[in-house]
């Protein structure tokens, strides 16, 4: 009896061990890429899984985890898992991180791979140089954005009001679409609406009247700060005036985000607003068949000649490639495929609320027919991206867009306000 319960056990293991073989068999050779999306709508990400899909068929010995990430938490989330050793083999992040992960040894330089240079050919110019820091480039482009002005057609068109070129016209406009509209004495429609809840957010939306004034943020040799100067003062002065003196800027955007920016525009309670290529999409949603104008960020009265090649502000999204990964070629195949060309032309056919980068995608009969395009394409051929300084993003969110905000809503004194965040920019310098 002892014996044959002493057999069933012995047969019992054999089983197990004779499964786990079989399972490692079946699973030898297979890896596995994870990849961490920051960001992103809904539409562009169920396209992700889609193409991963795809991918992993035509890869059958590479499996590919996808998870969602905060857009807001990719320095928390990358830091605290690269340090651990934790980190995902390719991430979409926003491409100014080329610096500051780049500089720290976390991205992995893709012109080392031999067929870079092949690959750099796929891209427009103004994308594929975003993600290069110091002569290494860390990642491939996902999506171009460029800050424009969204004028409410319904607004403009009642009043007989042309978009704004200048900063004069701008603020006329704005003060002219400020009104009182069912006669209780109550402004109850602003000009113009900024978005101050995402501290990010409005810096994004300080910075193109920055560069348009013919402003920097940095010296070109990333060493001193710019932005305290008159012409960059000076477009902070503008929102302070449009705000304190003019009241043209709706009363509670220090805590507006998209959703009440897009609730106010789509309800015809404001009338323009600085945004980019994910504007049209949204109004289209919350409000169908809401039409727009379309337009550059206006220039100081006296640059007006010069209005067609001053920058606005480039916001680029790049795919990297963790500088650890144990799997470098199959997370570089994997971030080619969903960003190759074919793998592009999903920005055109689709409104994933950003704009294609590939030459071919761009170039396509079906390019020809989205509404903004060519004021996007021109926008971006002469855009600036925020100085690749590692310390650069810390300095928007955490210095430029606090500071502007209390300027603007009254806080501080403008002047003093600008100072402080030009000595505090400074401090970040001297400490990288």
């Amino acid at each position: 009896m002892k014996m044959e319960l002493r057999m069933k056990k012995m047969f019992a293991v054999l089983l197990v061990a004779a499964f786990l073989w079989l399972s490692c068999s079946k699973s030898e050779g297979t890896i596995t890429l994870r990849y961490w999306a920051f960001g992103g709508s809904g539409d562009m990400n169920g396209w992700l899984r889609d193409r991963t899909e795809q991918f992993m068929q035509l890869h059958p010995n590479v499996r590919v985890e996808v998870s969602l990430k905060s857009w807001n938490m990719i320095r928390e989330l990358l830091y605290t898992n690269f340090v651990c050793g934790t980190g995902p083999d390719v991430m979409r992040v926003h491409a100014n991180y080329a610096a500051e992960f780049g500089e720290n040894g976390f991205f992995y330089p893709i012109d080392q791979f031999p067929d870079f240079a092949e690959v750099k050919s796929w891209y427009e110019p103004y994308a594929i140089d975003a993600t290069c820091y110091k002569g290494h480039y860390y990642g491939l482009p996902n999506s171009a954005i460029a800050f424009v002005l969204s004028c409410n057609r319904d607004l403009f068109d009642r009043y007989g009001l042309q978009p704004p070129r200048t900063w004069s016209e701008f603020r006329r406009v704005a003060k002219e679409l400020t009104r009182d509209t069912d006669g209780d004495g109550e402004v109850d429609q602003w000009g113009l609406v900024i978005m101050g809840g995402d501290r990010g957010g409005f810096a994004y939306r300080l910075a193109p009247f920055i560069f348009k004034a013919g402003a920097d943020f940095l010296s070109d040799d990333l060493t001193e700060v710019l932005f305290d100067s008159e012409a960059a003062f000076s477009a902070l002065q503008l929102f302070v005036d449009m705000h304190q003196i003019d009241g043209s800027i709706t009363p509670g955007f220090l805590a507006y985000t998209h959703s009440e920016i897009n609730d106010l525009f789509s309800n015809n309670k404001v009338g323009m607003s600085i945004e980019g290529p994910w504007f049209r999409w949204l109004v289209g949603v919350k409000s169908p068949g809401k039409d727009l104008y379309t337009v550059a960020i206006p220039v100081p009265d006296h640059l007006l000649a010069q209005a067609d090649s001053l920058p606005t502000l480039q916001d680029m999204v790049m795919e990297a490639i963790n500088m650890d990964s144990k799997h470098l070629q199959e997370a570089w195949e994997y971030t080619k495929f969903i960003r190759n060309p074919e793998a592009d032309m999903a920005w055109i056919e689709q409104d994933f609320g950003a704009l294609a980068v590939t030459h071919e995608a761009l170039n396509s009969e079906r390019a020809q027919q989205i509404p903004d395009l060519p004021l996007y394409q021109h926008e971006l051929t002469i855009a600036r991206p925020w100085p690749p300084h590692p310390q650069m993003i810390w300095i928007v969110r955490n210095v430029i867009a606090p500071y502007g905000l209390k300027a603007i809503a009254g806080e501080m004194d403008p002047r003093q306000a600008w100072n402080e965040a030009a000595e505090k920019a400074r401090e970040a310098l001297e400490e990288q």
